[in-house]
């Protein structure tokens, strides 16, 4: 009988062996949302100092390597492609249980978001990174609309979501190691070029509502930060601004006046194109996004900024932040010199 039993439980066991790595296989790999998460579990304790949130517009244009190179800041952008204000709200929850950053980093261009909800792609990239947790179930709770609440289990369960993508498997599905380099910090610099016009909006005085939610998880943020006694930087990183944009980011600016939170600054640098040195001819990729080209401009202010006004040690040769080394050098296969 007990040979029996002892068959059952070994089989048992490495049928949960396969279906876990068959589920390893099969899952998403996506590098603007899903792996950022994966790979910030992977840290080693205390090795965050600047924790980076937001959406593309903080994972491709904030560098963790280039403000390494250049000041010694150890960052992280853990960050997912068009994350509405409530997964970064669970996101930052999440984060506060692995690291205890010395600094808050919010990109603000989601407060822009117009739904209380999410599409399915955008729920997948900003929550199927995460691990099991009461987090995880509550970003997932709060992207749905009343039309696909039922959804729920199989957004937290995941495998039905992906289990059919056998027939698209590649090799960095065997090798996760494919996927993005040892160097990644959640980053994903892009290397088109685009050539925009520069935006002109002084004449944009109005202001526009907030959506609901957005700015209810925006503040959550805020206060969250507040009650670890965390400083928050919030940053509108270099991007081809609109009216209705401009409009939103008027009533972020009125809203910080009139609440005058004392942990809390913002810088929008979209009124620094000339002090960064930005070429509209050759520093976009797209209409949100900068290019290698930009990036070490738009960085090079950004650390001098952080570095001038938060006490941050630089974390420049010690051996436990040697992995932004690796940074450096993934980021480096991008040029041929590095602008320092």
């Amino acid at each position: 009988m007990k040979k029996k039993i002892g068959k059952i439980v070994g089989f048992l066991i490495l049928l949960s062996i396969i279906l876990w790595k068959l589920n390893d296989v099969v899952a998403f790999k996506y590098t603007d949302g899903i792996t950022q998460m994966e790979h910030f579990y992977d840290l080693e304790e205390d090795t965050v100092d600047v924790l980076v949130l937001g959406s593309s517009h903080a994972f491709v244009n904030v560098s963790p390597a280039l403000l390494y190179e250049q000041y010694g800041i150890a960052s992280y952008d853990l960050c997912a492609s068009m994350q509405p204000m409530w997964n970064t709200y669970y996101y930052l929850k999440e984060a506060l249980a692995y690291q205890t950053p010395e600094l808050i980093v919010l990109d603000v261009y989601r407060l822009v978001e117009a739904f209380p909800y999410s599409k399915e792609s955008k729920l997948v990239k900003t929550t199927y990174g995460m691990r099991l947790s009461a987090n995880k179930y509550y970003a997932i709770k709060e992207s749905l609309s009343e039309e696909t609440k039922g959804d729920l289990l199989r957004h937290m369960v995941e495998f039905p979501a992906y289990h059919s993508r056998y027939v698209d498997l590649k090799a960095e599905d065997f090798d996760r190691s494919l996927v993005v380099g040892e160097g990644y910090k959640g980053a994903h610099p892009v290397t088109e070029t685009a050539a925009k016009q520069r935006p002109e909006l002084d004449h944009v005085t109005e202001t526009m509502e907030i959506e609901p939610k957005t700015m209810e998880y925006f503040e959550k943020i805020l206060a969250l930060a507040k009650e670890k006694d965390i400083p928050v930087l919030l940053i509108n990183a270099p991007y081809i601004m609109i009216e209705d944009d401009k409009k939103v980011f008027n009533t972020l600016e009125k809203y910080l006046e009139e609440k005058n939170h004392g942990h809390v600054d913002y810088v929008d640098f979209n009124v620094l194109y000339d002090e960064m040195g930005l070429d509209f001819a050759t520093d976009f990729a797209d209409d949100n996004h900068l290019n290698i080209n930009g990036l070490p401009k738009f960085n090079k202010v950004l650390g001098a900024y952080i570095s001038e006004n938060y006490e941050l040690q630089d974390r420049r040769g010690d051996e436990r932040f040697a992995s932004y080394e690796d940074a450096v050098a993934e980021l480096q296969k991008y040029y041929h010199v590095t602008e320092k």
